[in-house]
């Protein structure tokens, strides 16, 4: 049986008396040049989700890492006994998704915050590697246990707490330059695809660390969300030192006005004795606990000490006459 197969002229002449009877909002002309089959573009398709980001771009994240490499791997030759190097080996960017995916199952993850940036960091540790370092700390050569699942030991998540636990100094002195961080440990992971690193379109900074040991070499590797580096992502795009500090004319005077205008409540403690719980419990009504009188009085803010000075009555108030000599 014949099929029957619509033309260009056909859609054309279609086309056009539906222009007509839409008032001719579309010529002959427009039509045929809408039905020809143009030839290829060099227009090529660009998703904004992958944007990558490169030592050139944030070299000061690189100088970071390199500062880090160096404390750490002395740090971990003293933890172990004997050499161990750590280089940054490179920085690489990725969607949470995907990189999720790509984590060992069973491995060690680490959860951690960098303070005080806002929200969650990441760190894994290549099984082979942790039970290599964890036999080289109790005394063995470094070589790694044959079965991954040995990670997940509770003897070898422990020794991954004490080896965050050696970096944490050594994190906050390389970071020093851009901004002090403080390393607090969140929680660890032995199966990383139940945790949520991210949206799955957000986009992970990797900063990947080879660690060698013996003849044994591993890889540690940082996961840190671009939103994590957003509050210093100028300071990382400058090629060293910290970035200039920013005058704030606008501001900075009505907040010192505001401050000499609050209120702050004061006291302070005119006497005090000391009983024992057995003379306390004995008293009753009318009895008299002796108190001396003191020569000076401590003014408090809270529990700071502010003024030295001395009791008495000012127009019919108790009062307390600053003395002479400066602050308490």
């Amino acid at each position: 049986m014949a099929e029957a197969t619509p033309t260009a002229g056909a859609g054309a002449a279609a086309a056009e008396a539906a222009g007509r009877g839409a008032g001719n909002a579309i010529s002959e002309e427009e039509v045929s040049a809408l039905l020809e089959q143009s030839e290829p573009s060099n227009v090529r398709p660009y998703d904004f989700t992958t944007q990558r980001i490169n030592r050139t771009q944030l070299p000061m994240l690189e100088i970071v890492s390199k500062s880090f490499a160096d404390r750490v791997g002395q740090s971990l030759s003293t933890l172990l006994g004997r050499d161990a190097t750590v280089q940054f080996s490179s920085l690489d960017s990725a969607k949470a998704g995907e990189l999720q995916a790509t984590l060992p199952v069973p491995g060690s993850l680490l959860v951690v915050r960098l303070k005080p940036l806002p929200g969650l960091a990441f760190i894994t540790v290549e099984p082979r590697l942790l039970l290599g370092l964890l036999d080289g700390f109790f005394g063995g050569s470094g070589r790694a246990a044959t079965e991954p699942r040995a990670a997940i030991a509770p003897a070898a998540q422990r020794f991954l707490a004490l080896l965050l636990r050696t970096m944490a100094a050594d994190l906050t002195a390389a970071w020093t330059p851009a901004m002090p961080l403080e390393l607090e440990l969140v929680k660890q992971e032995t199966n990383p695809r139940l945790m949520q690193l991210g949206g799955p379109q957000e986009l992970m900074l990797v900063l990947k660390f080879a660690v060698e040991f013996g003849a044994h070499s591993g890889r540690i590797d940082w996961l840190l969300p671009e939103t994590l580096l957003a509050p210093i992502r100028e300071v990382l795009a400058s090629d060293g030192g910290t970035a200039p500090v920013r005058k704030q004319e606008v501001w900075a005077p009505a907040l010192a006005s505001a401050l000499m205008e609050s209120e702050l409540e004061t006291r302070a403690i005119l006497a005090q004795a000391q009983i024992s719980l057995r003379d306390l419990v004995r008293l009753s009504p009318g009895d008299i606990i002796p108190i001396e009188p003191p020569q000076q009085v401590t003014l408090l803010a809270g529990d700071v000490p502010l003024y030295r000075g001395r009791f008495g009555v000012s127009g019919g108030r108790n009062s307390l006459k600053i003395l002479s000599g400066g602050p308490a």
